[in-house]
């Protein structure tokens, strides 16, 4: 018996055929070796981190920075054009998606885990706490 057939049965072997690799492209080191890790065999995918980008570059909070977003544009065009996958982070469907589909980007990231259950608490609380003081 091995640990979840680890290395053992065709299955696993399949199982990790199957897994998508996805690379978080979030400091300027791996920015400046953005061509060495799209040449890595079995990466299907890179997401880009302007927060943690922005930080590693010396500017916390400022995700939409010129050159952040100029960095964010390199690193998915020069994806694109090696075959593989940029993942666009959203905050919302207002339109930002635009420019990312314009550009050939196909996958997606709509808000996070975090800020959808804040945003629900925070709309369902409000109502509650509107009908409590009523």
């Amino acid at each position: 018996f091995t640990f979840m057939g680890y290395g053992g049965t065709p299955d696993y072997v399949q199982a990790l055929r199957d897994i998508v690799v996805v690379i978080m492209i979030e400091k300027q080191s791996a920015v400046d070796q953005l061509e060495d890790i799209l040449r890595v065999d079995g990466v299907d995918m890179i997401q880009w981190g302007a927060a943690d980008y922005a930080m590693n570059i010396g500017k916390p909070g400022e995700r939409t920075a010129p050159e952040v977003l100029k960095a964010q544009e390199y690193v998915f065009r020069r994806a694109l054009e090696r075959g593989v996958q940029p993942r666009a982070e959203l905050r919302f469907l207002d339109g930002s998606q635009q420019p990312f589909l314009d550009m050939g980007v196909r996958h997606f990231c709509i808000g996070t885990d975090v800020t959808i259950l804040h945003k629900w608490w925070s709309d369902n609380g409000a109502q509650l706490r509107a009908q409590l003081q009523g």
